[in-house]
């Protein structure tokens, strides 16, 4: 059995229009397919993300931090679920129960390691998402970017360059994944009223995700000048986002 991560990309100002009775009824149909998930033994992890708007991308251009306040692109990465199932075909025939709003899409991905942590919300104080982007013409290229965040990160790991921000109450690391080239993936999209899918590569986005990993840090301002100082941004950036409590 592998692990995949459905990915929900939601266009949020279609989503902002629906009427109270329709999110709501959007949010019970979550709630369901959660558990539906569950019951069938194939939920591992999920979260869902406060608007982009409330986001930041962190980057370096020519040694110069950027940070950019959100949203980001037309859809914004709202959800996601962790499924486990015995392939790639059997957890998009997962994502097509997945409920989802008009003009959002799935992005089905393999899940190369990682270490869930699926009480992250539960934690006392406030939890941030990282997605850690990259950017390359060909998915060889972009598997490079990939690759050496990787390896910066884990040298800055091994030397404890992730465990404090000065100034800031300590941060702690409540787990992340990596996840296999966009190649590797496939795309569930809303078609004339029936779902269709589509093989990867998605590189025609300016910044593909590659991974993603959750910190549990005082502030957005904390988050952001914890990500400032690390190494890794010399390859690709950062999308920050608080998990949205219930």
């Amino acid at each position: 059995m592998s692990q995949f991560m459905v990915m929900i990309h939601e266009h949020e100002a279609t989503e902002s229009a629906l009427g109270p009775a329709d999110t709501q009824a959007l949010l019970e149909a979550r709630v369901a397919y959660e558990q539906n998930l569950r019951d069938a033994s194939a939920y591992r992890d999920g979260e869902r993300f406060r608007p982009s708007a409330e986001g930041r991308r962190v980057r370096r251009r020519e040694g110069q931090l950027q940070v950019d306040v959100g949203p980001f692109e037309e859809k914004a990465f709202g959800a996601y679920y962790v499924v486990e199932s015995e392939s790639l075909d059997a957890a998009v025939a997962l994502a097509r129960d997945c409920p989802i709003s008009p003009g959002a899409d799935l992005v089905v991905r393999p899940v190369m390691r990682g270490d869930l942590s699926p009480d992250k919300a539960s934690q006392q104080g406030r939890v941030f998402a990282f997605a850690v982007l990259g950017s390359a013409p060909t998915e060889a290229a972009w598997i490079d970017v990939m690759n050496g965040i990787e390896e910066i990160t884990r040298d800055a790991r091994a030397r404890g360059g992730y465990d404090e921000i000065p100034g800031f109450p300590a941060a702690r690391r409540l787990g992340g994944v990596r996840l296999e080239a966009p190649g590797r993936g496939q795309r569930v999209v809303n078609t004339g009223g029936r779902r269709a899918v589509f093989d990867g590569p998605f590189l025609e986005s300016k910044e593909v995700i590659g991974g993603l990993f959750f910190m549990n840090i005082a502030s957005l301002e904390a988050a952001v000048k914890w990500a400032s100082e690390k190494p890794f941004l010399q390859y690709g950036a950062t999308e920050i986002r608080e998990l949205w409590r219930s």
